[in-house]
């Protein structure tokens, strides 16, 4: 075999094969890859408002139980903003259909008695997703307080504001 046709065939193999090798296994792993249940948009949250002001950094949240929470979803995880009502931040992750975040109470927020600069509000939560619209169903506690309890919630996808057609 001469030296051009050697150089010809180890090019060949590595241009063309070895790329074509490793399409078939990234097609045959991607097979069995599954896109996380979606999350993303406006929820509708209802909670019991004496139950809510009973917890610490609950009062704020009390005042207007049933404000809507907007999520915001990139893959398994998110973070979650109250479109009216308290500011703060928080961040989670979805893990099948089961929800966790831990909100941050804005400073004004954690001001609240009992509350304090460095509490957490945990949010666990079960997406329904054979409901119409989806639901949540969970629980908020406050983080490391066992003895604080927790309050349960509910809350229901808002459907998105349609978008109207210019003529």
């Amino acid at each position: 075999m001469s030296h051009t046709n050697r150089n010809f065939i180890i090019a060949y193999a590595l241009l063309v094969v070895l790329p074509i090798v490793g399409l078939v296994g990234v097609l045959k792993k991607g097979r069995t890859l599954t896109a996380p249940i979606s999350v993303d948009g406006t929820w509708q949250l209802h909670a019991d408002p004496v139950r809510l002001s009973s917890l610490p950094c609950g009062k704020t949240l009390a005042q207007n139980p049933e404000t809507a929470i907007a999520i915001s979803q990139s893959g398994r995880n998110f973070t979650l903003t109250f479109a009216s009502g308290p500011k703060s931040t928080a961040s989670g992750v979805l893990d099948g259909t089961t929800l966790k975040a831990s909100l941050v109470p804005a400073i004004s927020w954690s001001a609240e008695a009992g509350c304090g600069a460095g509490r957490k509000l945990d949010m666990v939560a079960t997406v329904d997703p054979n409901m119409d619209p989806r639901s949540l169903s969970g629980m908020l506690s406050v983080d490391d307080c066992p003895s604080c309890g927790s309050v349960g919630f509910r809350a229901v996808r808002l459907a998105p504001a349609t978008k109207r057609r210019l003529r």
